[in-house]
């Protein structure tokens, strides 16, 4: 597949390197200066792939992934949405289209 269809278009990326994916994450809320949780429990993440490495196979653009809410890099630029970038590795499931809300993980 070619490097141009591993990033989806209107995003500030030309290519994602070395087992990393970057999501557009889903229900996450951010102020411009101070991120708050809305509650201090440690809980899933899930967002929308929105470019991969060349050589990560089964993750495409438009899934839906869970990850740890501190898994990974939070990025903010201007004109987008809070995204975080991830190694293939703190992927931790694709998620189904109807899928249910996860409301917190336990230990």
């Amino acid at each position: 597949m070619s490097t141009a269809a591993k990033v989806a278009p209107l995003w500030p990326f030309k290519r994602v390197l070395n087992d990393h994916l970057i999501v557009q994450i889903d229900e996450f809320r951010y102020s411009g200066k101070i991120v708050i949780p809305d509650t201090a429990k440690h809980k899933p993440t899930k967002g929308i792939v929105i470019a991969i490495a060349d050589n990560i196979k089964d993750i495409e653009i438009g899934d839906k992934i869970l990850f740890s809410q501190f898994a990974g890099y939070l990025l903010k630029f201007e004109d987008t949405p809070l995204l975080r970038v991830l190694g293939y590795s703190e992927v931790l499931s694709i998620l189904t289209d109807d899928s249910s809300e996860i409301v917190a993980e336990g230990a």
